[in-house]
């Protein structure tokens, strides 16, 4: 297997756009990326793309319709999809066909345009989607199982509302300071408290919003890279995770879990994440720059320790103490997480890469991790999926 680089990588700011398709969205984050590693589209060998799940047939095949805008060079174009791990899949998928030998450049790109409101399932024929019947029936969008995890660990480990809110100002520090969030506001302690509940324990602000974007990177084999640039980022594990049987997370979709646990919590994310160090040769110990999936604040806590980054029960202190901001142990969300820019399927694991990658190189300005070596991305998707990338300069 060859070693593979990112040399290039691209947005489209975060927000909500109404007024543009999504392929306007993806191909300001494609454009940019292009410009970004200084390579011609001609140069690109194959296209992973996320498919836009509420696109329809366009949608479907969302590189093809890409590609028809940059111009059909008749290279492979694959589309992919894996709920909210969407992104990570299509870069998983560009990174392998380069490590194999078979090509030397591609395209992993993602975008979305959410639905208003909370996400649902999506189905032309609902009584083959028992999804869609059992949200519809019971009322469950995803804060409501957020809550229920949550509301388990402030029994467990004494999770306080505090806890919850430290998450949100410390997260819109650093979102107020990327141009590319959707949110630029800081919140203080009392303004998240006094946010409306929505889905007890989590409040308004504690929980993240639906949100149009777009994200690009653009691989290339590492020995190749300085043919188009002298910050090419390599990555050192692309991994895929999916559920462990006897997980006792109560999975989106279900209405119950195990009564004792037999794997662990979010084993998806435990595994990708476990396959990741194992591949790149490296422990949690070692990263500097963390992006996980914050829907909402409880997810900022459970990934810390699903992730390996601290014993079970022990993420509250760590935030209290400092060690998840920039200059402590090991930075999380730098970006302002999904607290600032909110949840956009196709794209938000490619969109985490993209931002790990610019920490690595040094490009955020006043939220820059000094000295950052490592960076990990891991994002989790529906019924049991995840991403994790690590990348190390």
């Amino acid at each position: 297997m060859r070693e593979v680089s990112i040399i290039g990588v691209g947005l489209h700011p975060w927000g909500k756009f109404t007024d543009k398709t999504f392929v306007e969205v993806g191909a300001v984050a494609v454009s940019n990326a292009l410009k970004d590693a200084d390579i011609e589209w001609k140069d690109i060998e194959t296209i992973c793309s996320g498919i836009y799940i509420w696109g329809g047939n366009a949608g479907h095949l969302s590189g093809q319709y890409l590609a028809s805008v940059f111009g059909e060079t008749g290279i492979p174009v694959v589309n992919v999809y894996n709920a909210c791990a969407t992104g990570a899949s299509a870069l998983r998928l560009a990174y392998l066909s380069i490590a194999s030998g078979q090509y030397d450049t591609a395209l992993a790109v993602g975008v979305d345009l959410s639905p208003e409101g909370f996400l649902s399932a999506k189905s032309d024929n609902p009584r083959q989607d028992r999804d869609v019947l059992r949200w519809r029936m019971v009322g469950m969008p995803n804060p409501t199982y957020w809550a229920l995890e949550c509301r388990k660990r402030m029994e467990k480990y004494g999770t306080t509302e505090e806890d919850l809110a430290r998450v949100k100002v410390l997260l819109s520090q650093y979102g107020a300071l990327n141009p590319n969030a959707r949110y630029k506001k800081t919140y203080t302690l009392d303004a998240v408290l006094n946010s409306k509940m929505v889905c007890d324990p989590l409040r308004l602000f504690e929980i993240c919003a639906t949100s149009d974007g777009a994200a690009a990177v653009i691989l290339c084999a590492s020995n190749k890279a300085a043919q188009y640039t002298s910050k090419a980022v390599t990555i050192a594990a692309s991994t895929m995770g999916s559920a462990i049987y006897g997980d006792p997370t109560i999975r989106i979709s279900a209405l119950s879990a195990p009564a004792k646990a037999e794997a662990p919590m979010l084993s998806e994310s435990y595994s990708a994440s476990q396959q990741a160090y194992k591949l790149a040769g490296i422990g949690p110990e070692d990263v500097d720059v963390l992006e996980l999936p914050d829907n909402s604040s409880w997810h900022y806590l459970q990934y810390l320790e699903t992730c390996g980054f601290c014993g079970e029960g022990e993420a509250e202190k760590m935030l209290r103490d400092g060690e998840t901001r920039i200059g402590g142990r090991v930075a999380v969300c730098p970006s302002g997480g999904f607290s600032s820019f909110g949840e956009a399927i196709g794209a938000q694991a490619l969109w985490q890469v993209v931002e790990a990658a610019m920490q690595l190189r040094g490009e955020c300005g006043e939220r820059q991790v000094k000295d950052a070596k490592v960076a990990m991305a891991q994002t989790y998707g529906l019924m049991g999926n995840s991403g994790t990338t690590i990348m190390k300069v």
